[in-house]
């Protein structure tokens, strides 16, 4: 990193010469001494995350681990946190080259301070995602199978990255609120808290809540996102803002969804001691649970919950002053519309996967290998029944597409919009499906909560003395 830093600078001086003396060249400095830092930070320390705790569960480090008081918590978050004292090392030594970009004029503090932000940001998230891709491989084949995936995603990433620090950021093309900024950085490290619970989760003993935390953070998710889309339509007067929302919210509770129904639906012990007791906090926390129909219907309510909130904030337009006219697809239509694919496309994955986890055992690979192929029936049918009917595959939109939801979604926001009785239909449907998992879902509601032994209590007391 000091080579190339050093290195940069004499050709960044030596090719501007002797203009550097006269014109302002700190931005196009700026380019250079980015794009080394971005390489280090995204290549270097989330493969050394990775590794690191691979080599944990390989080598069989982790059972020394396992038996001493440490939690999986701490083991992941350690492991997190030395990644952070190596960018920080990084930091330490491209540092001096950001204030000679400053001296040599032509980019502002602030728009240094936001371009180390934003590398800082998406290297905490490659990292803790690199984390969570370690606990995921148990044999060597899967390990290089990942790692080559996590190296393929972090090449996208530094090009998107850097793409938007160049034409954005050092240009100083950016423009927005403080509030904006904030709500962006706060939402990207919650998805670094999301990763680290997650590692924590998979490497945790199975006797353990390892859902709980989880379906915490993501709820707290939905909020930071919810105010930061409404906020969003609020701030540009466009509700444009709110259809995005609304669908980039829906398909993150399907995607959390897939991995949450190949949860075992057996409980430890030691967890069903933590369940409600009374009826009214069975009626209201049961959901966050461990289990896989409990995790189906935490991620369908507080989705339906998310979805209806956001596109509520549609409705006070005019008391904001902000006009609806512009907008294709009303934003309660579009919520009707994902409300409908969330717990349609989640409920068929789910009736899809409960014969292999109940032969096979939970597994996030049957859940996955389901939503594939329910995503490639709803495109491929329609399909097949344009061209038994018609001979060939329309090119028009009609209720006969409504399972392909890809095309419902472009039809959305084109100038023709989505019509209210589609977006109806697809909500009929789903709750059709949602209605058959329901009669699946008695046996979540049979467990009870179980008494805290004696044994239990004196070792809780010994450890607290």
């Amino acid at each position: 990193l000091l080579a190339a830093s050093c290195a940069w600078t004499i050709m960044g001086i030596v090719f501007n010469a002797p203009d550097v003396y006269y014109i302002p060249s700190g931005d196009s400095m700026m380019m250079g001494y980015f794009l080394i830092l971005s390489v280090s930070m995204f290549a270097f320390v989330p493969l050394v995350a990775f590794r690191s705790l691979a080599a944990e569960l390989d080598e069989g480090t982790y059972e020394m681990l396992a038996i001493t008081r440490l939690s999986a918590w701490r083991i992941v978050s350690g492991k997190l946190n030395s990644a952070v004292l190596q960018m920080m090392i990084y930091f330490s030594a491209i540092v001096p080259c950001l204030a000679f970009c400053y001296l040599l004029r032509g980019i502002g503090l602030l728009t240094i301070a936001l371009a180390v932000a934003v590398v800082f940001t998406t290297a905490m998230v490659l990292t803790s995602l690199a984390l969570v891709l370690s606990t995921l491989a148990k044999g060597r084949t899967l390990q290089t199978f990942l790692l080559v995936g996590l190296v393929a995603f972090i090449v996208i990433v530094e090009f998107m990255c850097c793409g938007f620090v160049f034409s954005l950021v050092i240009s100083e093309q950016w423009s927005g609120t403080w509030f904006g900024f904030l709500s962006s950085f706060l939402l990207a490290f919650s998805f670094v808290v999301l990763f680290t619970a997650a590692a924590a989760a998979r490497i945790a003993p199975v006797t353990e809540n390892r859902s709980t935390r989880l379906r915490a953070i993501l709820f707290v998710q939905q909020i930071i996102w919810v105010t930061t889309m409404a906020y969003a339509a609020w701030e540009t007067g466009d509700f444009e803002w709110i259809n995005y929302g609304l669908l980039y919210l829906g398909i993150f509770w399907i995607v959390v969804g897939v991995f949450m129904v190949g949860e075992s639906s057996e409980l430890s012990p030691r967890v069903r001691r933590e369940l409600p007791a009374t009826y009214a906090t069975r009626m209201l926390l049961t959901w966050w649970m461990p289990g896989s129909g409990t995790g189906f219907m935490f991620v369908v309510s507080t989705a339906i919950g998310g979805l209806i909130v956001l596109a509520g904030t549609s409705l006070f337009g005019d008391q904001v002053g902000i006009s609806n006219r512009g907008v294709a697809t009303p934003p309660p239509v579009f919520a009707t519309m994902m409300i409908g694919y969330v717990v349609g496309y989640l409920g068929v994955i789910r009736l899809l996967t409960m014969p292999f986890v109940k032969r096979f055992g939970p597994s996030f690979v049957a859940p996955l290998i389901a939503a594939v192929l329910t995503c490639f029936s709803g495109v491929i049918i329609p399909a097949v029944i344009d061209v038994a009917i018609q001979g060939r595959v329309s090119i028009n939109y009609s209720a006969l597409h409504v399972s392909n939801c890809f095309w419902t979604w472009t039809e959305s926001f084109t100038s023709r919009g989505m019509r209210g009785e589609i977006s109806a239909l697809i909500l009929v449907i789903g709750l059709a499906v949602l209605s058959v998992n329901l009669i699946l879902l008695f046996r979540e509601f049979r467990y009870r909560r179980i008494a805290v032994p004696l044994r239990v209590k004196q070792d809780v007391a010994e450890q607290t003395s």
